[in-house]
């Protein structure tokens, strides 16, 4: 059976057909990712804004103390304008419980719970007179508030689980948020254990003492760790209510808790709870703010975000369709003007060739682009020498990222996969009686460094150990960042046969890490040590793997037996 060819004119619309439909393929791959990235925004600022939520419910639990205290500490009057406000404040607790989406309802009814149980106990104490009251009692009140903002630490934590699933960068402005709000409550527990202290008309001892004592550092602490997302380079509105936080609270509002606890201690504070947390609280209100204005930076910026992606989007879509359209108008210029023409020359190619000369060579409505077909040529060889010229720089951009894949792009030292292709030639092309040496360690307690200063601090560690490493090898050994901060070195001389020299090296590594603390940009220095595991084996199919165990395993017993020592494969 003879398949029959396509003609000329059929192929170079086929082919253009195929352009098309790979056009549209990329666009909608295109709109596709588009619409993901927009998606993923939504999803974030929806995350987003219920985290904000429940932080302000929890806020608003805890500015509940407030007048909770002052109803407490005074005899009611009628009207009482105290108790107005305390009722006030509850209408704004649960109007601010009932915001929290209903994906996080497990989570609330405990909370409700402690809170009704709390107003209970609270409002039991108000319907008595004031000399009624036991103080034991409204001791016993107020730490039941306490525990209701405890009650919304499991709340937020699910609703900051939520967040951190959609975007794991959100970390660093979800925990400083988080800690603005406990800085909020810790505050007000500052203030509540000195109403308490002015109800008995007693001075702080024994465990409350001791608990105003530590719940102030908790708020100084609190501070310096938020103070460096929310100073001079935040926001300006989030700069601002910076500002104000530190002179309201942490100049007028620190000196009167500690002016007042020196005076109950004297016996000689006068006032009663209302007048104390009339004055007190609106110290407090510059660090609502200032939660509030860091969430809607972050907010911004993640709507900024979304906008960029919306946009992208339709221009994607608006550039597809564009591209549509041109290809359809190319298809239909390309048939009428293009191949035509083509054809007919083929058709007087073909006459000329069989000597049917009585058709004119060339019909007069054709243009003079047929001359230019030598130029056009010449052209073509101009372009093919570019194309040339692009692909021997391609072949340098390629063989650069090749070096780029092999390299651990914060340190600078070969990175993991590199080390093991290394390991694999060296298992083929050795001798097999070769011994080779490993050793791994990585630094202690990197955690908390990454906790109590930052990712920046643990990046600054990484790089430091990177260092020291490559200033302490030998240049035939061979460093490798082998995951987190964990870092592995590949001994091929004749040393790693012998113990006792590789004993000797590991010692020297780990005497150079822990010489000197490592100096951060911020001017602090944090020391740091490395655990270390050694181990040996002959070049073989299977030498890796074992080689790997057993120096993890010489790793993991050098932690056991205190850190910042060598071990050796036993």
């Amino acid at each position: 059976m003879r398949v029959r060819q396509l003609t000329l004119t059929q192929s170079a619309l086929a082919a253009i057909g195929l352009v098309l439909a790979c056009s549209m393929m990329l666009g909608a791959s295109l709109l596709w990712h588009h619409y993901g990235a927009l998606s993923s925004s939504a999803r974030t600022l929806a995350r987003l804004d219920a985290f904000r939520v429940v932080l302000d419910a929890a806020y608003h639990v805890s500015a509940e103390r407030g007048p909770t205290n002052s109803a407490l500490g005074r005899e009611p009057t009628e009207p009482d304008p105290v108790r107005e406000r305390l009722r006030a404040f509850r209408t704004s607790s649960d109007a601010a419980i009932a915001r929290i989406p209903a994906s996080l309802a497990p989570d609330v009814a405990p909370m409700r719970a402690q809170l009704d149980g709390a107003r209970g106990q609270v409002d039991a104490l108000l319907a008595r007179p004031l000399t009624q009251r036991d103080h034991d009692a409204v001791e016993k009140a107020i730490f039941s508030m306490f525990a209701v903002y405890d009650a919304t630490h499991p709340l937020t934590n699910a609703a900051m689980d939520k967040l951190l699933a959609g975007d794991s960068a959100l970390i660093g402005q979800a925990l400083v948020a988080y800690m603005l709000g406990e800085l909020r409550d810790y505050a007000g527990r500052l203030g509540s254990y000195l109403v308490i202290s002015i109800v008995r008309g007693e001075p702080l001892a024994g465990p409350s003492q001791a608990a105003f004592d530590q719940v102030r550092g908790r708020v100084l602490e609190l501070w310096r760790l938020t103070s460096s997302q929310t100073s001079t380079r935040a926001a300006p509105l989030v700069a601002q209510a910076h500002q104000a936080t530190e002179e309201l609270f942490f100049n007028q509002g620190i000196r009167l808790l500690d002016d007042t606890r020196q005076q109950l201690d004297a016996g000689r504070y006068r006032g009663t709870p209302e007048s104390f947390t009339d004055v007190l609280v609106p110290s407090f209100q510059p660090i609502g703010q200032l939660r509030d204005r860091f969430i809607a930076a972050v907010a911004d910026r993640f709507n900024a975000t979304y906008r960029h992606a919306r946009a992208d989007f339709i221009v994607a879509a608006i550039g597809m369709a564009l591209v549509v359209a041109v290809e359809l108008a190319l298809l239909f210029v390309s048939r009428r003007f293009l191949f035509r023409p083509l054809m007919l020359a083929r058709a007087r190619v073909v006459d000329l060739a069989n000597g049917r000369l009585h058709q004119p060579a060339a019909p007069g409505q054709l243009r003079s682009e047929m001359r230019d077909l030598f130029q056009a040529l010449e052209t073509l060889r101009r372009r093919l020498i570019e194309r040339e010229q692009l692909d021997t720089e391609r072949l340098r951009l390629t063989a650069r990222l090749r070096r780029q894949a092999d390299t651990d792009g914060l340190t600078g030292v070969m990175n993991r996969g590199a080390l093991e292709r290394l390991v694999e030639r060296i298992a083929r092309t050795s001798k097999k009686d070769r011994q080779i040496g490993l050793i791994l360690l990585d630094i202690d307690h990197f955690k908390a460094i990454n906790d109590e200063l930052g990712h920046i601090a643990g990046d600054a560690a990484l790089r430091a150990l990177a260092q020291r490493l490559q200033d302490g090898l030998r240049e035939e050994d061979v460093i490798a960042r082998f995951g987190g901060e964990e870092f592995a070195v590949l001994v091929l001389d004749g040393s790693a046969a012998d113990p006792d020299m590789l004993v000797e090296l590991a010692e020297r590594l780990r005497r150079l890490i822990e010489a000197e603390p490592v100096l951060l940009d911020t001017g602090a220095e944090v020391a740091i040590t490395a655990s270390i595991g050694i181990a040996a084996a002959s070049v073989g199919p299977e030498m890796w793997p074992e080689l790997l165990e057993a120096a993890d395993a010489a790793l993991y017993r050098a932690k056991r037996e205190g850190r910042n020592r060598v071990a050796t494969a036993g």
